[in-house]
């Protein structure tokens, strides 16, 4: 009996390697895309979150007030747009700031990616459109986009490109 591997065996180990690679590499070769992708993501949760505390809340004027360099947004009261507001449950339990900072917390993935139009205040109504027409939405990094779309009727934010 001899040690070694057989041919078969090579062959083998080399057809799952090339599988782990044709795999993995499509995610390699896409990263930026990726997380322009990621952040349209999370901006349009974003979007109906403040939607959803328009229609909840029609005595307040919520927005969704996006930074000024483009490095990420807060939901606010469209009236004082300094301050985010606060997600509370109840009057016990501590709120946390409806702010997202592009490459940190649950925005991570983010890093380095770009929301254009900076600056953009976009007001809800108490039924749930927008007060105005809006421009679309981009996320970037790099070469790669990913673009949204938010309906001024409806408040929806469709991902188009």
């Amino acid at each position: 009996m001899r040690s070694g591997f057989t041919f078969v065996e090579l062959l083998v180990t080399m057809s799952i390697m090339v599988l782990l690679a044709m795999l993995t590499l499509p995610l390699a070769l896409t990263g930026d895309q990726g997380r322009a992708d990621a952040t349209a993501r999370i901006l349009a949760g974003d979007l109906e979150h403040a939607q959803v505390l328009a229609l909840s809340r029609p005595d307040l004027r919520v927005a969704l007030l996006i930074d000024a360099d483009g490095t990420g947004w807060s939901i606010v009261d469209a009236d004082h747009p300094g301050t985010p507001l606060m997600d509370q449950l109840d009057d016990t339990h501590a709120g946390r700031s409806l702010r997202t900072v592009l490459g940190k917390g649950r925005a991570a993935v983010s890093e380095d990616v770009l929301v254009t139009p900076s600056g953009q205040l976009l007001v809800f109504t108490s039924l749930g459109g927008l007060e105005v027409r809006t421009p679309q939405l981009q996320a970037s990094m790099g070469e790669a986009t990913a673009t949204l779309l938010v309906d001024a009727d409806t408040g929806f934010a469709m991902r188009i490109d």
